[in-house]
């Protein structure tokens, strides 16, 4: 609990350093030293608002995704995206509520279908017991799917890699305890009425040091993919669930090119000013929608998350993603 607590520690000690540097260069006589407390007073605020009401909003982003692709049965079908839950790092003390808030928020969107898009946990999968009641709550048609991300495999814990490796079998367990359908490496269909929809998901694969386990060949087994288009045969609308963005370009489309791809990871820093945030410099598609130059219109979407991995949100609100199909003509 304290490496959770840990980020929010180091803040508050830099919250009282930027009191006591406030308050002394305000009562400075020298003009030019009352100036400067301008700048404290301001990162005073960015930490206050954070912690507050940063956090506390939760917008929901709305994607129209458009393609003659689309099977005539799941015309209007409603796909929610969310990733980044983070439940160790922010939803502890007073914020417990939020997270109850966020799924009542996502079940009255009426979704088709629910995609949890890896990092639910901080650290240890204990973080998912005392929500074990709000994650099975969520509903949808065609249920909850899951994919494993960096912080799902305990990795951050100092644990030895045997007792890692039981924790993240709890993780699993967890999961799929609460109802959903867990993705390790793996394909299945959605079938509506005649038509079906292919969904896919892999464990968490990304720039090294984050885990490289995400096994395209495991995916895809039992699937034709044409070498020229790099889509299934016979021509099936794809899903994909990849926790980090990287895998995109690097990792899938060489491979397959799936109609929509849903990432998470960045958080969008949890942090922006102006529109201005500093993922951008680490991260080409860290947040919102992206599409390659393919006649395919193969869609990232990139949630910048429902939590973090502290309860602070500055210009990055949190998000809940709505896909919506729409069949062209």
């Amino acid at each position: 609990m304290f490496k959770v607590l840990l980020p929010s520690i180091i803040i508050a000690i830099v919250l009282v350093l930027s009191i006591i540097a406030a308050y002394k260069l305000i009562l400075a006589k020298a003009i030019w030293k009352k100036c400067l407390a301008l700048f404290p007073l301001v990162l005073l605020f960015i930490i206050i608002y954070g912690f507050t009401w940063g956090f506390w909003q939760l917008q929901v982003r709305e994607v129209t995704y458009e393609s003659n692709d689309i099977p005539e049965a799941f015309d209007g079908y409603k796909i929610v995206q969310v990733t980044d839950v983070h439940t160790g790092g922010s939803f502890w003390g007073p914020y417990n509520g939020l997270l109850k808030d966020g799924v009542e928020k996502i079940n009255s969107l009426n979704p088709d279908l629910i995609c949890m898009v890896g990092d639910l946990q901080t650290l240890l999968p204990t973080e998912l017991e005392p929500f074990k009641e709000e994650f099975s709550s969520l509903k949808a048609k065609d249920g909850v799917l899951t994919v494993m991300g960096n912080h799902d495999y305990c990795s951050y814990t100092g644990l030895s890699l045997s007792k890692q490796k039981k924790e993240i079998q709890k993780t699993r367990d967890l999961q799929k305890s609460f109802g959903w359908k867990m993705l390790e490496n793996e394909h299945f269909y959605i079938h509506r009425d005649s038509d079906s929809i292919l969904v896919l998901g892999e464990e968490n694969w990304g720039k090294k040091p984050f885990p490289q386990l995400g096994d395209l060949k495991k995916t895809l087994k039992g699937l034709t993919i044409n070498p020229a288009t790099k889509t299934p045969v016979p021509q099936t609308f794809t899903l994909f669930l990849s926790h980090d963005p990287n895998a995109w370009k690097k990792h899938l489309l060489p491979a397959i090119r799936p109609n929509i791809t849903l990432a998470g990871h960045t958080h969008g820093a949890q942090f922006a000013i102006c529109g201005w945030t500093p993922v951008k410099y680490v991260y080409d598609e860290w947040g919102g929608e992206f599409y390659d130059d393919t006649p395919t219109k193969a869609l990232l979407s990139v949630s910048t998350g429902f939590g973090g991995n502290l309860p602070f949100r500055f210009g990055m609100p949190r998000e809940i993603v709505v896909i919506t199909l729409k069949k062209t003509k």
